[in-house]
């Protein structure tokens, strides 16, 4: 199982996110089977972030690649609950709880 791992550090947002979306076309290309985005040394995410996260989510499934967040703040998840987006993402608390559900799937 190949797994590519993505870890946005600052903010996510208008300025950040062309880029964001790049590396993870360029992360997709390689046919990953799981894509993670660690959003541990996230600081700030606005809804341009958002929405380069839901990029990244369709680009994943279109290509049949599993996708997951973990690490994300209480901020982050505030944001997904108040735009009700919070159900389209897996979640994990931390890499470690990741990496122990594909364990047992």
């Amino acid at each position: 199982m190949r797994i590519e791992v993505m870890q946005p550090i600052g903010h996510l947002d208008a300025t950040s996110t062309n880029y964001f979306r790049q590396q993870a076309s360029d992360v997709l290309d390689r046919k990953p089977d799981v894509l993670l985005i660690d959003l541990q040394h996230l600081k700030q995410m606005d809804s341009s972030g958002l929405g380069a996260l839901i990029f990244a989510l369709r680009t994943s499934k279109a290509i049949g690649c599993k996708f997951a967040l973990c690490s994300i703040s209480e901020y982050v998840d505030f944001l997904l609950e108040v735009t009700s987006m919070k159900t389209l993402f897996e979640v994990f608390e931390n890499r470690s709880h990741f990496e122990h559900s594909l364990k047992q799937a």
